[in-house]
């Protein structure tokens, strides 16, 4: 009995133990020994990183972790382009507790830490769930020494989130890393940590729904919702007017009448103040805030005259219930100002600055003038019943996260609530690298539209897939930027049709909430614009509106049909390009291209190319190889010194118009615009892509163009005369007439007119007065015909090539002396008629040495020729 008393004991004290170790043995299952699952095994890139940083031996799975010195050769580099992934194959499925990515960061020499890096896992290498976004912890191109930063998801920490709430492992053959690019990023190791086999807390990850964010409740309905810069400050525009208005509420045809509805939401914001702080980093104080919402809530204000707009486009359209979605700004208080001005009363200024006040009391300062600024706008909406207008919300202006104000997104939450409280969503457009735009919805936002950044990006086409990519990853809507310049540059109106088509590609036209920043007045320049081009713009954008848009077609210069035989020339107008086919020589057409182009992209003589044709007529295929003579280095007809005798901006003595921008280069902003052209042939206007006989072709080029003191670095600069240039050409002749009209009282100090670029003739320049040689030069040096005491008559110019194989090149140019400023009444005496210069151009001079002026309205005019042949020697 005692014995079995004793065996008893054994035995409970053995299955306590027992029972105890069971719970640790359980523990050691759910906490097993991790190892770097990716240890020495190969993977995929997306693209391959740059040659002089390449990725030879898996660096990123070597064990080798590089220095802060950028040259250590375990660091892998890529540069620009698109956001890039790495996949790992980890040979069957495992369970991964731990992921890690090591960037190098040395702003010296171009290299950031990557925006966002991105961690996903799949089952089978095609459908990816992810696990999450990391934002850099430290500000990215910061000037600071070369340093490292590890990003890090741990399923200990974050979790699986939608996937698996309770899930501390992801259980997947697959890990896929992303990471985004600016200029250059450097990579060395990518760790996964894990173990074989599957344990408890490892779950499967199901695949992303990627798609984008679409019209619904969030957006209060809208689909499509426009930008339009009301900030009155410098540079800004002036206040909208119902009829500026209309064209973007609805859709207007040539002569401004409604034929449709256009945007169905307006975002008014403002960039600086009349005082020039800005809304958007967060200087402007609280006198900025109050003019702005006294500005926009003026009994004549904006939004009463887009109310008056809307009213009067449903009474032409036949909708009177219709109405139109608007979402106003609200500022930026960013986080260095420390005299904002006393919102709530008590006599003390708010400070938004934390290093002085401290981060508590600068963000409750910032909430005080957020909710201000909320009250204030539902207040005056209330007071002012604009009847053909919905409120639908408010727009939180900063592009970014702060990375330096850690209680930003707290602020950001809070206004999110403020705005639900008064019924109105909250919307946000980060940009393409803006910290933490994939955590919109986290933030507090109903709504988020990445902005893609392409419209300034080296390739337009790669940025919009990265960015809707991103977007759809990130469930995102899409903005579409562009501004002013593409009703006058062919390159950026390239970039904007590659915009549009791209609504095609990825498929953002039809089922994404969009949102169309055009800088500052672009679509109404292009709905009143007489170009052909700039007014395209605005009709393609109401395609895409509605739906219906189609990717052009491409211009073919080659005949589609019988076109009549033996023309003397043949022309094909192919957009802003023109080309013009004539029979050049026994060996040759030569073909003459009008186009936009140089600094100012103004529609003229471009390039003259070659094409082979020992036939005796013109060959009307345009489409054939050819040969280029002389390209599109400067300008045919010359620019202006002109000034404005009155309100002037003070601007030193410099060319405008012509090839002369700004700044005098090629790449600061426009001094002359071409407002419109139009094309025939024989009589008959010329259309797109239909190659037409002709005996003569007639061009009509209107050019705006400043003064040097109306110019303005942002390009806003005031027109001060109009220039309407007409060629007719008929074979190699090009005959020349422009006509100078003043927009407003201006002097001139300096103008050619006619001129030449001698790069295809640049042997030897003659000089004559009638048939007379006067004076002759070889071409690349400087020499001219004489001054006008000594040569009066000088009228034309002779240049000609080198030999090309018993022929030479020859241009002949002439200015009629008899007829307008040509009779060179405003040139001094003691200065040439025609002059070359070294760097290879030749000018006449048809005012210089006296300072004529025009009053509005008044006019001056002048006619030339050009003559392009081929002469035997």
């Amino acid at each position: 009995m005692k014995r079995n008393r004793r065996q008893g004991v054994a035995a409970a004290v053995a299955l306590l133990m027992v029972l105890l170790w069971l719970p640790t043995a359980e523990a050691a299952k759910e906490t097993p020994e991790l190892r770097n699952l990716a240890a020495g095994i190969s993977y995929t890139w997306s693209e391959q990183p740059e040659p002089s940083y390449s990725d030879v031996g898996n660096k990123l799975t070597d064990g080798k972790y590089g220095t802060t010195v950028f040259s250590d050769p375990a660091w892998v580099g890529h540069l620009r382009k698109s956001t890039r992934s790495v996949v790992f194959d980890l040979g069957e499925k495992k369970s991964i507790a731990r992921i890690g990515a090591h960037f190098l960061q040395d702003s010296s020499v171009g290299i950031a830490y990557p925006n966002t890096v991105s961690m996903y896992a799949s089952n089978d290498g095609l459908q990816w769930g992810n696990l999450a976004h990391i934002p850099s912890r430290e500000v990215r191109w910061a000037d600071v020494p070369a340093s490292t930063q590890d990003y890090i998801w741990d399923g200990s920490k974050d979790g699986l989130g939608q996937h698996h709430p309770n899930a501390t492992m992801a259980y997947a053959q697959y890990v896929k890393v992303t990471f985004t690019t600016d200029v250059f990023v450097f990579v060395d190791e990518i760790e996964i940590w894990g173990t074989d086999g599957k344990m408890n807390k490892a779950k499967q990850v199901s695949a992303d729904r990627l798609e984008f964010q679409e019209p619904g409740k969030a957006t209060g309905g809208m689909r499509n919702l426009v930008l339009l810069n009301n900030g009155n400050g410098p540079g800004s525009p002036a206040s909208w007017t119902k009829d500026n208005l209309m064209p973007y509420i609805s859709y207007v045809n040539e002569q401004g009448e409604p034929q449709d509805w256009l945007f169905d939401g307006v975002l008014f914001h403002g960039v600086q103040s009349p005082s020039g702080q800005d809304f958007t980093n967060g200087t402007a104080t609280l006198s900025d805030w109050k003019g702005y919402l006294d500005k926009i809530f003026a009994d004549q204000g904006d939004l009463l005259q887009l109310n008056e707009a809307v009213v009067e486009a449903g009474r032409r359209l036949g909708d009177k219930g219709h109405k139109v979605n608007v979402v106003l700004m609200i500022p930026n208080p960013g986080n260095t100002v420390t005299d904002f001005g006393d919102v709530d009363g008590d006599g003390v200024t708010e400070n938004f600055n934390s290093a002085v006040v401290g981060a508590e009391a600068a963000y409750a300062n910032k909430q005080k003038a957020v909710t201000w600024w909320i009250q204030q706008i539902k207040q005056r909406w209330k007071e002012e019943k604009y009847s053909k207008l919905k409120l639908n919300g408010i727009y939180w202006t900063g592009k970014s996260i702060s990375m330096t104000d850690p209680l930003e997104p707290n602020l950001i939450q809070a206004t999110s609530k403020q705005a639900h409280k008064k019924d109105m969503n909250f919307y946000w457009i980060p940009d393409f690298q803006g910290n933490r735009n994939y955590d919109w919805e986290a933030l507090g936002f109903d709504a988020a539209l990445l902005e893609p950044s392409a419209y300034n990006a080296s390739s337009v086409t790669q940025r919009i897939e990265d960015a809707t990519g991103l977007a759809k990853q990130y469930q995102m809507g899409i903005e579409l930027a562009f501004d002013e310049q593409i009703n006058t540059d062919t390159d950026k109106r390239e970039r904007y049709i590659n915009t549009l088509n791209g609504g095609i590609d990825y498929g953002y036209m039809r089922n994404a909430f969009k949102a169309y920043d055009q800088g500052k007045t672009t679509l109404l320049s292009s709905a009143k614009s007489s170009d052909p081009m700039a007014r395209q713009n605005y009709d393609l954008m109401y395609q895409f509106l509605a739906g219906t848009y189609a990717k052009p077609k491409p211009c073919t210069k080659q005949p589609e049909g019988p076109v009549a035989p033996d023309a003397a020339q043949y022309v094909v107008k192919c957009g802003t390009e023109i080309t013009i086919a004539h029979k050049y020589n026994d060996q040759s057409d030569m073909w003459i291209v009008f186009d936009r182009f140089g600094a100012n992209k103004l529609e003229g003589l471009k390039e003259w190319r070659l094409a082979e044709n020992t036939g005796t007529t013109v060959n009307p295929d345009m489409s054939r190889p050819s040969t280029l003579l002389q390209a599109d280095v400067s300008d045919w007809i010359g620019p202006y010194v002109v000034r404005a005798n009155a309100n002037g901006n003070g601007n030193p003595w410099d060319f405008t118009g012509g090839n002369h921008n700004y700044d005098g280069g090629s790449t600061s902003s426009h001094t002359g615009t071409t407002e419109s052209f139009r094309v025939w042939a024989d009589g008959v206007e010329v259309a797109d892509g239909s190659v037409t006989a002709s005996v003569y072709t007639k061009m009509e080029v209107v050019n705006l163009i400043q003064a040097y003191n109306t110019k303005v670095a942002d390009g806003s600069g005031r027109p001060v005369l109009k220039e309407t240039v007409t060629y007719e050409i008929s074979g190699g002749h090009v005959q020349v007439h422009n006509e100078i009209e003043a927009l407003e009282d201006i002097t001139f100090d300096t103008y050619y007119g006619l001129q030449s670029v001698n790069g295809a003739w640049n042997d030897t320049v003659r000089y004559f007065a009638g048939d007379q040689e006067v004076a002759s030069s070889p071409a690349n040096t400087y020499s001219d015909s004489g001054t006008k005491s000594v040569n009066p008559n000088v009228d034309s110019y002779v240049l000609s090539s080198g030999d090309q194989g018993g022929f030479q090149h020859m241009l002949r140019v002439q200015l009629d002396r008899q007829y307008g400023l040509g009779q060179l009444s405003n040139l001094a005496d003691n200065l040439p008629v025609i002059f070359t210069q070294e760097y290879g151009k030749t000018y006449f001079l048809q005012i210089k040495g006296t300072t004529p002026e025009l009053k509005q309205g008044e006019k001056f005019a002048w006619q030339g020729s050009y003559d392009f042949y081929a002469e035997n020697r």
